[in-house]
């Protein structure tokens, strides 16, 4: 009787567990799947490695959570004690525009970055904002940043609605002007089968977008 008793406890933890994951915790559940790295087993060593912008940045990280989601190309370059930079914050968002992502600058600098790498635009295309005002913000995370020993900006891929071929343009003129590195995210997320949804990159193209990154503030990527 008391090892029936055991059998139908453990039946039903078993059931409350399948439950929970296939209903109020089955994102949290999906989240820890899908980590590339825990807060724990990040790099400190190395050049500290901060970005600022929105779900290329993001993914499928929760860094509140202290996951680093296997959708961000900042998990692939501070992951592992070999990860070729130091986890210095995570700081994009998904969703946000580049006034939301300039908004985030203090608390970026207040990292204390080696490299900072800048990426936004795709959202204010969606919302119609006129491209010298996306560029104005970006230059102004710029201006603010001048300090950061590396600071690199990102070419973003279109939005579903507009391209970004023009803003990109724009991107790689601002670079010029202030003679920094670009990182070229936009071919890598117009391959076919690149992303999600037309935007959002895949697991293996956050990997080619962090070996982008590592490439052009030369440091190996893992």
């Amino acid at each position: 009787m008391r090892r029936t008793r055991l059998w139908i406890a453990g039946a039903l933890g078993l059931a409350l567990a399948a439950a929970l994951v296939a209903g109020p915790l089955r994102k949290p559940a999906l989240t820890i799947h899908n980590a590339h790295c825990f807060g724990w087993s990040v790099n400190d060593t190395g050049p500290r490695l901060v970005t600022l912008g929105d779900s290329m940045a993001q993914g499928n990280s929760r860094v509140d959570w202290g996951i680093h989601g296997n959708t961000s190309w900042y998990s692939y370059l501070v992951c592992g004690d070999d990860a070729p930079a130091a986890d210095g914050a995570n700081l994009g968002i998904n969703g946000a525009t580049t006034t939301q992502i300039l908004a985030r600058t203090d608390e970026a600098l207040a990292a204390n970055p080696d490299i900072l790498v800048v990426n936004g635009g795709t959202n204010d295309l969606a919302r119609s904002v006129p491209l010298p005002r996306i560029i104005e913000k970006l230059r102004a995370i710029l201006d603010r940043a001048h300090d950061i020993d590396t600071v690199v900006i990102a070419t973003v891929p279109s939005s579903r609605k507009v391209s970004a071929d023009d803003l990109n343009d724009d991107i790689r003129a601002l670079a010029a002007e202030r003679g920094i590195p670009v990182a070229e995210f936009a071919p890598l997320l117009d391959r076919p089968g690149a992303t999600f949804g037309g935007v959002h990159p895949t697991a293996r193209t956050a990997a080619r977008m962090a070996a982008e990154v590592a490439a052009v503030v030369g440091v190996r990527a893992t």
